[in-house]
């Protein structure tokens, strides 16, 4: 029996996560809590790591390559990466996986599962018992019993039994979003279930879909599939070809126009956590109905979401509030208004601060950056090197670097001339120059940098990333 292969889908940004989800470091690479380490793609990926199931294929923009493969690295655990050029939503994503793990053998099953959900229970085993239907040619979409009548997600109505099968039944009809008129009333009839977005289903069945319902994003994915410029860690579309694409999700372009399409129920605790009071919704709560992550002291607070990052976070007397402290920004609002958050987003967008897009402290391919103090003209950083990555610093016509080593040792490589890096060690890179750092294979190495007219570059600007293993 072939195992099931996990695609992990990373697109999303996750503005209803604001001030943890940014533009540029989106929900699914942050920490599900305070106390932990563990990731949303992390968890994800983990989940995934059991019995019947292939190394994951991940599907992901990118300008986050380089995040997936340190996380990946985090995990020690192989992928297959598929790097989105443009955004295109889900459907061009899955079909070029599809097409991927079709040359070898058509009949892959391939398991979507979206990178920046929460699941409590024995998800693999959900799969794993709809797997024939998949082998039959069925596409299986997994729905979950609701437990209340949520307007934010959609509802796969079940249509009744199949007359070969027992794992999954028909589907009826599908409702995006409803009013909490009808989701209640859905409900309350019966046979209505959450939409999950996992799904099961052969890569040929899934390729013929396609191709009978939007030949113009076959051709496209396709196209851009053969012109792709694969590297050691990822293939990369081919942004022209893939322009054409559907920008639409699979369940708009195929599953719910599909006689294919069937449901299974999901019998986990699932949240697609799209925003804080579902978070608050699913965690684990203490005897005052809470939710505190990180450092927290609360007093005579109830049925709260309170997380802090990098500072003590004290409440005393609220009742059904949220509050998310980051480094560089503080959310306090109400479980209720909670769905809100978007338009501070909206608003930051306006007026382009850079809290939209940016932490104050990013994790990056070779290690970490955090921002200590910027102003007109200049931005104090430090950054972080693991053992045996190196450090691009790219060319920039407007940007001169001053770096100062503070621990660990490793080499400078600027033009054709290398240099050994110790403790104390200065150095400068001029604007319109480009050098290397390479860390040293045992121990990490920090660096203190002074970026002048640091207003022209991003945190981040070195987005040709690559680990460098010793």
């Amino acid at each position: 029996m072939l195992d099931v292969h996990p695609l992990i889908l990373c697109g999303g940004i996750g503005t209803r996560l604001w001030p943890l989800s940014r533009t540029e470091h989106p929900k699914q690479f942050q920490r599900i809590d305070g106390n932990s380490e563990t990731t949303f793609f992390h968890a994800t990926v983990e989940r995934h790591r059991a019995p019947g199931f292939a190394d994951p294929i991940v599907a992901v923009s990118s300008a986050h390559v380089a995040t997936v493969l340190q996380q990946l690295n985090d995990l020690k655990c192989p992928a297959r990466v598929i790097a989105e050029p443009i955004s295109r939503n889900t459907g061009p994503a899955v079909l070029a996986a599809a097409l991927t793990l079709a040359k070898t053998d058509p009949a892959s099953l391939i398991c979507v599962i979206p990178s920046d959900h929460i699941v409590k229970g024995d998800l693999p085993a959900n799969v794993l018992a709809a797997r024939k239907a998949a082998e039959h040619g069925h596409i299986v979409l997994f729905g979950v019993p609701p437990e209340y009548p949520e307007t934010g997600y959609g509802y796969i109505v079940d249509g009744g039994e199949l007359e070969t099968l027992t794992c999954a039944r028909k589907v009826s009809s599908f409702i995006e979003k409803p009013p909490v008129e009808v989701a209640t009333a859905l409900i309350d009839a019966g046979g209505a279930y959450w939409a999950s977005g996992i799904s099961l289903f052969r890569a040929d069945v899934l390729i013929g879909e396609f191709q009978r319902l939007d030949p113009t994003t076959y051709d496209a994915v396709k196209a851009s599939l053969e012109l792709a410029r694969p590297t050691d860690h990822a293939i990369y579309l081919n942004a022209e070809a893939l322009m054409p694409a559907a920008n639409l999700p699979t369940e708009s372009i195929v599953f719910e126009h599909s006689p294919r399409t069937v449901i299974a129920p999901l019998l986990v605790a699932w949240s697609d956590v799209g925003a804080w009071n579902a978070l608050h919704h699913i965690a684990e709560k203490d005897e005052d109905g809470n939710v505190l992550s990180g450092d927290v002291i609360s007093i005579d607070t109830r049925n709260s979401y309170v997380r802090a990052s990098s500072k003590l976070v004290a409440v005393v007397g609220m009742d059904d509030v949220v509050v998310v402290d980051t480094d560089d920004a503080l959310l306090i609002t109400t479980r209720d208004q909670a769905q809100q958050v978007k338009q501070i987003v909206k608003k930051l967008e306006t007026i382009k601060r850079r809290e939209l897009a940016q932490h104050m402290r990013n994790q990056m391919a070779w290690g970490e950056v955090r921002r200590v103090q910027s102003g007109p003209g200049y931005e104090l950083r430090m950054m972080t090197l693991r053992p045996g990555t190196m450090l691009p610093m790219a060319e920039n016509p407007a940007v001169h670097r001053m770096v100062t080593v503070t621990t660990g040792s490793g080499l400078l490589k600027t033009g054709t001339q290398t240099r050994p890096l110790r403790v104390g060690d200065n150095f400068e890179v001029a604007a319109g120059d480009s050098a290397a750092i390479y860390c040293g294979p045992e121990v990490e190495m920090q660096l203190v940098e002074v970026v002048c007219d640091v207003a022209v570059e991003a945190i981040d600007a070195p987005v040709t990333l690559q680990l460098v293993h010793s």
